[in-house]
Parts: structure tokens; C-alpha cells; sequence
């Protein structure tokens, strides 16, 4: 399979070279149309922390653009339904809509697809998919997978917008995103994602 033209799946070509793909990652990362079942995973965010001050208005602004979740809370029941599809314009992708137990609940949804031309995955983020976040995504055997913040855009339909680096670290933080397979249960994951100096979010699902 060529990283550049996956079958099922955006986040085919992370784990392209490896022929062992612990059970847990294949449902979540690989799920694709040609399965004929859904994909969900239930579980607990442990804590959800932003960094308080002056900056309350961003995280404000961007939770109400769908872009972050702008709550400090511990212990909220969490669930991810993934949707896999396909568009003209991005071709494969993965839609993750989180649900998140708040009163009222709080929906968290993005979508993943695969850009050949930068031979990354990218997370579509906010109102009418605008936020093009490019990652680095590596699957570390046997069952570690990681994501880092490259570059983020705005995108209108098929034109970006490229933000300096030191701009789109000021306004949405420096993510690093990392998941295990639990090695006791293989349908169970453990989640830490740290957003930088802006939002803590950690889980098992």
C-alpha cells in the first residue's frame, strides 16, 4: 500500500509499515465504510484544565467556535463516536464527534483526513471545517501512538492560509497528544493530551 493512497482509512499510512496493529488502535485509527459496524468508545476524562486570566476571552471565542473545550472539570464522562466517509474535496476521512457530560452537554466534533501532498494527517477544526491543523503522527510499536502539532491554516474550500508559527502557538498552544494500549485489556486505551500551555484534557477510553 502506498502512504499516499489509502484504501479505508486517513490514518492508514501512519501504520502502513507495520504488520502488528494492536486490536484497540485498528477499531479507532482503521475503522473504515467496508466494516459494517459502528465505532464507539466510552470512557472518562480525568481533567480538563485551561490556564486561567487574561486569556479567558480566547478560550471563550473558541469554545464557542467549536474549536476547544473552555472548561475546568475533572472526572467527565466522555464518548467518541468515529464516522468514517468520503468527499470529493478530501477523500477519505474519519468524523470524531465527542460528547462531553456537562449540564448541558458539550459536543466536540473534528475531522480527520490525510494530505498526500504533505504526507501528514490533518485535523479539520471549527465552523465549516476552518482550522487546518497539520500533525505529526507516528505509531511507536508496539502500542504507542503519538500526535504533534507541525503547522496550522485557515482553509476556505480549497485555499489556505499558513499562520506563522509563533502566531498559531500563541493562539491554539502546542499540542502533543499520546495514546497507549492498555496491555491488560486490549479494547481499552489511555489518552493524555497536552495543548500546550493553553488546555490539559487526559482520559481512558
Amino acid at each position: 500500500m502506498s502512504v499516499s493512497t489509502p484504501i479505508h482509512s486517513p490514518l492508514e499510512p501512519v501504520f502502513a509499515e507495520n504488520s502488528h496493529i494492536p486490536f484497540a488502535f485498528a477499531e479507532q485509527f482503521l475503522h473504515g465504510e467496508h466494516l459494517s459496524y459502528g465505532m464507539k468508545l466510552d470512557g472518562v476524562m480525568h481533567r480538563i484544565w485551561r490556564r486561567p486570566g487574561p486569556l479567558a476571552p480566547l478560550f471563550w471565542a473558541l469554545g464557542r467556535a467549536g474549536i476547544l473545550v473552555p472548561y475546568n472539570a475533572e472526572n467527565i464522562p466522555t464518548s467518541l463516536v468515529v464516522t468514517p466517509g468520503r468527499n470529493r474535496l478530501d477523500g477519505l476521512f474519519h468524523v470524531w464527534d465527542r460528547t462531553l457530560a456537562f449540564t448541558p452537554s458539550i459536543r466536540f466534533r473534528t475531522t480527520i483526513i490525510y494530505d498526500p501532498s504533505l504526507d501528514k494527517v490533518v485535523d479539520l477544526v471549527g465552523p465549516r471545517n476552518v482550522l487546518y491543523m497539520v500533525w505529526a503522527a507516528k505509531f511507536h510499536p508496539p502500542g504507542k501512538f503519538t500526535l504533534d502539532t507541525d503547522s496550522i491554516a485557515f482553509r476556505f474550500r480549497s485555499h489556505k492560509l499558513w499562520l506563522p508559527r509563533w502566531l498559531w502557538k500563541f493562539l491554539f498552544g502546542t499540542v502533543t497528544f499520546t495514546q497507549t494500549v492498555d496491555p491488560e485489556h486490549e479494547d481499552t486505551v489511555n489518552t493524555v493530551r497536552h495543548p500546550g500551555r493553553f488546555l490539559r484534557e487526559d482520559g481512558n477510553r
